[in-house]
């Protein structure tokens, strides 16, 4: 018997303002677990971001924090730095460059539409391809010839 693998972590960064909280609990509530983080967290970038499988920005988070933050990524872990990013942005703020890998999605959107954005972040990263995802209805296991 197979066992059932572990649901995808997303690091929330900004999950100590309203908009993070709400996040947390939107992700859980589609089958993902969270790691909360600060908006503006303490210690090593890397060892934050253990077991996580995506960052997710919190929209409004200062972008000094970002930068600082997602530059840290995979300096003392090189793994963490092909971690998937997923910045949210409100109409108020700059567009995001799309560069360093942060996609950036606007905020507010609704769950789907975020969910939709998570699991096309995470497709192309090979750590995380044998990790259980929401959209995951059937764990199939290959068949035996007769």
């Amino acid at each position: 018997m197979r066992e059932h693998p572990q649901p995808t972590t997303i690091a929330i960064l900004g999950s100590d303002t309203v908009v993070g909280r709400a996040l947390c609990a939107l992700l859980e509530s589609s089958g993902y677990r969270t790691r909360p983080l600060d908006t503006y967290p303490t210690g090593v970038v890397d060892e934050l971001l253990e077991g996580a499988d995506l960052l997710l920005v919190a929209p409004r988070l200062d972008e000094g924090v970002r930068e600082a933050f997602v530059g840290a990524m995979g300096k003392s872990a090189p793994q963490r730095g092909r971690m998937p990013v997923i910045a949210l942005s409100t109409a108020v703020e700059e567009v995001l460059p799309e560069n360093e890998g942060v996609i950036s999605v606007p905020w507010p959107c609704e769950t789907k539409a975020l969910v939709g954005e998570i699991e096309a972040a995470l497709v192309d990263v090979p750590e995380v391809s044998a990790t259980y995802h929401p959209s995951q209805d059937v764990v199939r296991e290959p068949s035996e010839p007769s």
